[in-house]
């Protein structure tokens, strides 16, 4: 769980604006993500955080499966790496919001609810352009599947509900600015040298 912990720790979006010569907490929505770093640099660096940030968590479930542990230590070593992407090591225990590192524990725990939980984000995202209102949509649905439909171990299962509760806590401000009708809609690229950090 200690080395779950410390992988979902990599801050991939920090490093990636601190390539970039900026800090992308300064930016934007201020979130390390990967709408942030779309946000500001575009779909290649975008596309490249979201893929090391799901592979955190589904490497941290992978490693825990390899060493042939039981079952409810295989969900705990995803749970540890969405807590260390969400109040990461390195960054003075702040971090993301989890959604992509989550989706990589979900891959392993339960790949049939993260395919659920994907479509419903997606119909969202595509009728709403909200990110974050797919975000949450998408995990309670696949959640939801994960404990009443499946055959899952119960230790992946309840682990979703774990995910999904930590992305409602994390998404406190997105929830907000959706109820006041002020949250950003996905499809707008910001420069990040003009942008004043008070972003959706």
């Amino acid at each position: 769980m200690l080395l779950a912990y410390i992988l979902g720790s990599v801050p991939v979006g920090y490093l990636v604006g601190r390539l970039h010569g900026t800090d992308v907490r300064d930016h934007g929505s201020g979130n390390i993500g990967t709408t942030n770093v779309l946000r500001l640099f575009g779909t290649k660096w975008a596309i490249a955080v979201l893929l090391t940030d799901v592979g955190k968590g589904y490497l941290a479930c992978a490693l825990a499966g390899w060493m042939g542990v039981a079952p409810e230590y295989v969900a705990l070593a995803g749970v540890a790496a969405i807590a260390g992407h969400n109040w990461s090591l390195f960054l003075g225990f702040a971090g993301g919001k989890g959604a992509a590192t989550t989706a990589g524990a979900f891959l392993y725990l339960t790949p049939i609810a993260l395919a659920i939980g994907l479509s419903v984000a997606g119909l969202f995202w595509l009728v709403t352009r909200y990110m974050s209102l797919g975000v949450i949509l998408g995990v309670f649905a696949g959640a939801l599947w994960a404990n009443l439909f499946s055959t899952y171990p119960t230790p992946h299962s309840l682990a979703t509900l774990v995910a999904f509760i930590w992305i409602l806590l994390r998404h406190r401000s997105n929830i907000g600015r959706l109820l006041r009708g002020e949250e950003r809609r996905l499809g707008r690229r910001e420069n990040y040298r003009e942008s004043d950090g008070n972003g959706g």
